[in-house]
């Protein structure tokens, strides 16, 4: 396995050097035409993508990682190829080495692969991460700041309707929301609550953030049930949650009230038949999410502010093309192209279509058509890729996207079946 991981890192770097050459090449047949270092990176890692069924992340860091193996640490790769070192302390080594200025990585290799072959991965990790912060030439201020910079959350779809909210913050950001989250869950405990701390602490989180409250009625309730918390300051810190947990009932904790919610209106496309929204078991389908439970949709239903009816045939279910002879494409033909596509229609791309363009597969000013068959969602990083020349797309029929890369390998992605 050792081999087999170094060997892959081998190749990568292999078909890096490929994909610049055919860029370069690309390049040198314009005026004036040059590919940057970040451009080059992304035009490899977009190869990767499809080729070995990777997101776009994910292969942003496999050749993140194996440009750093082959070029910067040549000692640990050997080592890897030679089975001196497991795949696991490999990825330890390089998750740290990663972060370290190229001038710094030397010096990080021999001092860690003097002892590290021997390591269990915990206490080479520690090793690591003491090594890297004696030999970083930066100080910990200007890391801490750059790393600030990179803050963000993310949705991760999970099964049974459930989903993964995680955040990248600051240390003491983050040790303070989950320690006021756990005084206000804690405030909420009383005989009568039936929910663990764990689920308090879970519909606490959700509430702040999605609830518009009104502290008068809260307060009033708190006072009625005895619940009330205040912090060091006498500053009542949990209007929402003080109501006597005894009057909700638990399968009801943490719905949102969507009508009362800032910034968010359902907006419903509904396929024929309708039997899930007039009370039918089938499950529907929450924009870039996936199958929701019928209860969860028709309560989404029930806050649109109207419903958008999509036709579609009566044998195959897919959506009919509504075609419009402009470049500008009508609300009612975008409506329909996402309702098909769902999804950035680049393989191996999952970006939500909402937030894509509308590319013309047959470009406008070649004499492309803006209609149904002509029309794809595509992310604005690939439709970029394929306007510049990068990548390049057929549409064969309404809905069927070949896609081919720099390289030349072509691949194809087909329209996903209407949601219900």
């Amino acid at each position: 396995m050792s081999w087999v991981v170094a060997r892959q890192a081998e190749l990568v770097a292999a078909l890096h050097t490929e994909v610049q050459d055919e860029a370069a090449a690309l390049a040198a047949s314009r005026p004036g035409g040059t590919v940057g270092a970040g451009l080059g990176f992304t035009l490899t890692a977009e190869e990767l993508v499809p080729l070995l069924n990777l997101s776009g992340r994910a292969a942003h860091r496999l050749l993140g990682q194996s440009l750093t193996l082959v070029e910067d640490l040549p000692k640990t790769l050997q080592c890897l190829g030679a089975g001196m070192l497991t795949p696991r302390q490999a990825q330890i080594i390089l998750d740290e080495a990663l972060t370290i200025p190229a001038e710094a990585l030397p010096a990080f290799e021999d001092e860690v692969l003097k002892t590290g072959a021997h390591l269990m991965a915990p206490r080479l990790k520690a090793k690591c991460t003491r090594v890297r912060e004696k030999l970083h030439p930066e100080s910990a201020v200007t890391r801490r700041r750059a790393a600030t910079a990179d803050r963000r959350i993310e949705v991760t779809p999970d099964q049974d309707g459930m989903a993964w909210l995680s955040a990248y913050l600051p240390a003491e950001r983050a040790c303070g929301i989950e320690n006021r989250v756990t005084f206000m869950a804690r405030a909420l405990q009383n005989p009568q609550e039936t929910r663990t701390l764990t689920q308090l602490k879970a519909d606490v989180f959700g509430d702040l953030l999605t609830h518009h409250c009104d502290p008068n009625a809260y307060g009033a309730a708190a006072n009625k049930s005895g619940a009330a918390a205040t912090t060091g300051t006498g500053a009542s810190e949990v209007p929402a949650e003080t109501a006597d947990a005894s009057e909700v009932p638990a399968e009801s904790a943490g719905l949102v009230d969507l009508a009362s919610v800032m910034g968010v209106q359902p907006v419903v496309f509904v396929t024929v038949p309708v039997l899930t929204l007039l009370g039918g078991d089938e499950p529907a389908d929450l924009e870039g999410f996936g199958p929701i439970d019928p209860d969860t949709a028709r309560n989404l239903a029930a806050h649109a502010k109207g419903f958008t009816r999509i036709l579609t045939h009566p044998e195959t279910g897919t959506v009919l093309s509504v075609g419009r002879d402009r470049y500008k494409v009508p609300k009612d033909l975008r409506k329909t192209v996402l309702v098909r596509d769902k999804t950035c229609r680049h393989p191996g791309c999952n970006r939500p279509g909402p937030v894509c363009d509308l590319d013309h597969t047959i470009p406008w000013h070649q004499g492309g058509n803006t209609s149904y068959d002509n029309l794809a969602a595509v992310c604005r990083k690939h439709h970029m890729l394929k306007s510049a020349g990068y990548w390049h797309y057929h549409q064969p029929e309404p809905g069927t996207l070949t896609a081919t890369s720099l390289s030349g390998k072509t691949y194809t992605t087909l329209p996903q079946p209407p949601p219900f």
